[in-house]
């Protein structure tokens, strides 16, 4: 079986200070097959990982971006697909052949998901139904009724913004990562509640505004 990490953040993103070397040290050390790279409305960062992968890593061009309701992976896109409501950020992904994911969908302490969710089922990939910083387990377990009801691939990822986080969750797969979503033969397998990464990213985002 293949694990991935579906969700990683860099330096590239204000709210992370993951180096690109050190995200690429972290994955190997996880024993990770790939992992990809969702930074905050850009694809910066990307093209540093994956310079410094070895060949045995998979690195995947990711967005999680911003809509009017939560934050939306898109995986496997050359640009960045602008913000707007999640249906038509989903069809900015598909025109560019990416796949579509709900991030930390009903995370009620982040962005969340609440209007439009049977026209969203149809148009989604996949659903991240289990995220390392998911501190209250319901939203995970929510998360995964979601997506089992509506028969939609399940996703996972760390959303790590520390090099330590990257492998604490995995989408797990017999292919590739990008065929077994669109195929729907994933599962994941790791668990959320992971509070001192929102400790440590509160710290460096202080951090950031003392300009330190």
């Amino acid at each position: 079986m293949r694990e991935y990490d579906l969700q990683v953040h860099t330096d590239a993103s204000p709210c992370s200070r993951a180096a690109p070397r050190d995200v690429v040290e972290a994955a190997c050390k996880a024993g990770l097959d790939g992992i990809a790279i969702t930074n905050h409305d850009t694809l910066e960062g990307y093209a540093a990982v994956d310079d410094l992968a070895p060949a045995e890593l998979t690195v995947i061009p990711g967005v999680e971006v911003t809509t009017t309701q939560g934050h939306l992976l898109a995986l496997d896109v050359r640009e960045v697909p602008a913000r707007g409501d999640p249906l038509t950020v989903i069809d900015r992904v598909h025109d560019q052949g990416g796949l579509a994911v709900l991030s930390h969908p009903f995370d009620r302490l982040r962005e969340y998901y609440t209007d439009d969710l049977e026209e969203i089922v149809t148009h989604v990939d996949g659903v991240e139904v289990c995220n390392s910083r998911c501190i209250v387990p319901h939203y995970n377990r929510r998360a995964q009724t979601f997506a089992v009801t509506h028969d939609l691939a399940m996703t996972g990822g760390s959303d790590a913004h520390f090099p330590m986080e990257i492998g604490r969750v995995r989408t797990i797969c017999d292919r590739p990562v990008l065929e077994a979503i669109r195929a729907n033969g994933t599962d994941t397998a790791g668990r959320g509640g992971y509070l001192s990464g929102h400790v440590a990213t509160k710290l460096n985002d202080l951090l950031a505004f003392m300009h330190i």
